[in-house]
Protein backbone atom coordinates (compact mmCIF):
# COMPACT_ATOMS: atom_id res chain seq x y z
CA UNK A 1 0.00 0.00 0.00
CA UNK A 2 1.45 3.36 -0.65
CA UNK A 3 2.20 6.08 1.96
CA UNK A 4 0.22 9.40 1.56
CA UNK A 5 1.54 12.79 2.13
CA UNK A 6 0.24 15.45 4.18
CA UNK A 7 -0.74 18.38 2.83
CA UNK A 8 -0.02 20.79 5.66
CA UNK A 9 0.99 21.03 9.37
CA UNK A 10 -0.86 19.76 12.38
CA UNK A 11 -2.20 21.23 14.86
CA UNK A 12 1.40 21.76 16.80
CA UNK A 13 2.37 23.39 14.08
CA UNK A 14 5.44 20.72 12.79
CA UNK A 15 5.49 19.89 9.57
CA UNK A 16 3.96 17.00 8.54
CA UNK A 17 6.70 14.92 7.38
CA UNK A 18 5.64 11.47 4.87
CA UNK A 19 6.77 9.62 1.90
CA UNK A 20 3.90 9.20 -1.36
CA UNK A 21 5.43 5.65 -1.76
CA UNK A 22 8.72 4.37 -0.27
CA UNK A 23 10.88 5.22 -3.14
CA UNK A 24 10.03 8.90 -3.06
CA UNK A 25 10.73 9.22 0.57
CA UNK A 26 13.94 11.15 0.52
CA UNK A 27 14.43 12.28 4.11
CA UNK A 28 11.52 12.27 6.80
CA UNK A 29 14.20 12.92 9.44
CA UNK A 30 16.14 16.32 9.83
CA UNK A 31 19.31 14.82 11.27
CA UNK A 32 22.26 17.31 12.20
CA UNK A 33 25.28 14.80 12.61
CA UNK A 34 27.53 17.57 13.40
CA UNK A 35 25.34 18.18 16.97
CA UNK A 36 24.22 14.82 17.40
CA UNK A 37 25.90 12.11 19.82
CA UNK A 38 27.30 9.17 17.57
CA UNK A 39 24.79 6.75 17.92
CA UNK A 40 25.43 3.10 18.10
CA UNK A 41 22.13 0.99 17.16
CA UNK A 42 18.34 1.65 17.48
CA UNK A 43 16.23 0.49 20.51
CA UNK A 44 12.39 0.29 18.79
CA UNK A 45 9.61 0.66 20.80
CA UNK A 46 6.06 1.26 21.24
CA UNK A 47 3.40 3.07 23.13
CA UNK A 48 1.14 0.58 24.15
CA UNK A 49 -1.42 3.00 24.07
CA UNK A 50 -3.60 3.24 20.93
CA UNK A 51 -3.00 5.07 18.78
CA UNK A 52 -6.12 7.28 18.07
CA UNK A 53 -7.34 10.17 15.24
CA UNK A 54 -5.84 12.58 17.20
CA UNK A 55 -1.93 13.70 18.23
CA UNK A 56 -0.97 11.25 20.41
CA UNK A 57 2.93 11.88 21.01
CA UNK A 58 2.12 15.18 23.36
CA UNK A 59 -0.08 12.55 25.49
CA UNK A 60 3.67 10.49 25.46
CA UNK A 61 5.84 13.72 26.48
CA UNK A 62 3.09 14.66 29.14
CA UNK A 63 3.69 11.15 30.51
CA UNK A 64 7.44 11.36 30.89
CA UNK A 65 7.48 14.79 31.49
CA UNK A 66 5.29 14.56 35.13
CA UNK A 67 4.96 13.25 38.28
CA UNK A 68 3.91 9.15 38.09
CA UNK A 69 3.08 6.65 40.84
CA UNK A 70 2.40 3.14 39.83
CA UNK A 71 3.13 4.43 36.05
CA UNK A 72 -0.40 7.01 36.55
CA UNK A 73 0.53 10.81 36.02
CA UNK A 74 -0.25 12.83 39.42
CA UNK A 75 0.14 16.13 40.87
CA UNK A 76 3.27 17.06 42.37
CA UNK A 77 1.20 17.43 46.13
CA UNK A 78 -0.11 14.18 45.38
CA UNK A 79 3.48 12.27 44.76
CA UNK A 80 4.81 13.72 47.75
CA UNK A 81 1.63 12.87 49.90
CA UNK A 82 1.52 9.20 48.59
CA UNK A 83 5.25 9.35 48.29
CA UNK A 84 5.53 9.97 51.99
CA UNK A 85 3.03 7.91 53.36
CA UNK A 86 4.15 4.49 51.02
CA UNK A 87 0.94 4.28 48.79
CA UNK A 88 2.39 3.19 45.64
CA UNK A 89 5.12 0.39 44.07
CA UNK A 90 6.73 2.74 41.67
CA UNK A 91 7.40 6.58 42.11
CA UNK A 92 8.67 8.39 39.35
CA UNK A 93 9.82 11.80 38.97
CA UNK A 94 9.40 13.79 35.69
CA UNK A 95 12.09 13.84 33.03
CA UNK A 96 13.23 16.59 31.30
CA UNK A 97 11.82 15.43 27.87
CA UNK A 98 10.20 12.98 26.56
CA UNK A 99 12.67 9.50 26.69
CA UNK A 100 12.19 8.72 22.87
CA UNK A 101 14.24 10.22 19.88
CA UNK A 102 11.42 9.96 17.93
CA UNK A 103 8.12 8.55 16.95
CA UNK A 104 6.01 7.03 14.34
CA UNK A 105 2.27 7.50 14.65
CA UNK A 106 -0.74 8.02 12.67
CA UNK A 107 -1.94 11.16 12.52
CA UNK A 108 -5.75 11.96 10.51
CA UNK A 109 -5.24 9.33 8.13
CA UNK A 110 -2.02 9.71 7.71
CA UNK A 111 1.69 8.21 9.34
CA UNK A 112 4.04 10.75 10.30
CA UNK A 113 7.23 10.94 11.86
CA UNK A 114 7.39 12.72 14.83
CA UNK A 115 10.81 14.28 16.19
CA UNK A 116 11.13 13.94 20.27
CA UNK A 117 14.44 13.84 22.26
CA UNK A 118 17.40 15.97 20.76
CA UNK A 119 19.73 13.76 19.19
CA UNK A 120 22.39 15.50 20.96
CA UNK A 121 20.73 14.24 24.41
CA UNK A 122 21.20 10.71 25.87
CA UNK A 123 17.90 8.66 25.79
CA UNK A 124 15.54 7.84 29.08
CA UNK A 125 14.05 4.41 27.18
CA UNK A 126 15.62 1.32 27.73
CA UNK A 127 17.20 1.22 31.33
CA UNK A 128 17.49 -1.62 33.21
CA UNK A 129 17.80 -1.12 37.01
CA UNK A 130 21.17 -2.24 38.31
CA UNK A 131 22.22 -2.96 34.73
CA UNK A 132 24.16 -0.96 32.32
CA UNK A 133 22.74 2.37 30.55
CA UNK A 134 24.39 1.97 27.67
CA UNK A 135 20.92 1.61 25.32
CA UNK A 136 20.26 4.79 26.55
CA UNK A 137 23.28 6.27 25.99
CA UNK A 138 24.53 4.31 22.69
CA UNK A 139 21.52 3.75 21.17
CA UNK A 140 18.47 5.91 19.72
CA UNK A 141 15.17 5.55 21.27
CA UNK A 142 11.96 5.24 18.49
CA UNK A 143 8.86 4.36 19.21
CA UNK A 144 6.03 3.13 17.19
CA UNK A 145 2.70 4.71 18.99
CA UNK A 146 0.08 2.19 19.43
CA UNK A 147 -0.36 -0.94 21.48
CA UNK A 148 1.41 -3.87 19.16
CA UNK A 149 1.30 -6.73 21.97
CA UNK A 150 -2.70 -6.77 21.23
CA UNK A 151 -2.30 -6.87 17.27
CA UNK A 152 0.56 -5.95 14.42
CA UNK A 153 1.79 -2.28 13.80
CA UNK A 154 -0.33 -1.30 10.06
CA UNK A 155 1.77 -1.74 7.28
CA UNK A 156 1.95 2.05 6.94
CA UNK A 157 3.83 1.98 10.20
CA UNK A 158 5.93 -0.43 9.25
CA UNK A 159 6.97 1.26 5.94
CA UNK A 160 7.94 4.55 7.75
CA UNK A 161 9.49 2.56 10.82
CA UNK A 162 11.68 1.24 8.34
CA UNK A 163 12.39 4.29 5.79
CA UNK A 164 13.17 6.60 8.96
CA UNK A 165 15.61 3.17 10.50
CA UNK A 166 17.74 3.44 7.50
CA UNK A 167 18.08 6.66 7.48
CA UNK A 168 19.26 6.70 11.11
CA UNK A 169 21.26 3.74 9.79
CA UNK A 170 22.68 5.85 6.78
CA UNK A 171 23.68 8.95 8.79
CA UNK A 172 25.72 7.14 11.79
CA UNK A 173 26.97 3.95 10.07
CA UNK A 174 24.35 1.64 12.04
CA UNK A 175 24.71 -1.89 11.16
CA UNK A 176 21.45 -4.24 11.16
CA UNK A 177 22.74 -6.19 13.72
CA UNK A 178 22.49 -2.98 16.05
CA UNK A 179 18.53 -2.70 15.35
CA UNK A 180 16.16 -4.03 18.47
CA UNK A 181 13.27 -4.00 19.97
CA UNK A 182 13.11 -3.02 23.84
CA UNK A 183 12.44 -6.36 24.94
CA UNK A 184 16.01 -7.47 22.97
CA UNK A 185 17.54 -5.32 26.15
CA UNK A 186 17.23 -7.49 29.21
CA UNK A 187 18.47 -10.51 26.78
CA UNK A 188 21.65 -8.32 25.88
CA UNK A 189 22.32 -7.42 29.54
CA UNK A 190 21.65 -11.13 30.98
CA UNK A 191 18.83 -9.26 32.62
CA UNK A 192 15.38 -11.50 33.28
CA UNK A 193 12.30 -9.54 31.48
Amino acid sequence: SELEKPSSQDSLGAKNAGPTTPMDAGKIVKIDKVTSRPWKGIVWHHSASPDGAVRDWPGIVKYHTSYRVDFNIVSKDEFDRRFAAGEGKSFLNPWMDVGYHGGVEMFNGHVVYVPGRALSKVGAHAGVKNASNRFNTEYLGLCAVGNYDLAVPPEEIWVLAQLVTREFMSAFGIPKAHIIGHREVYDLLGVPR
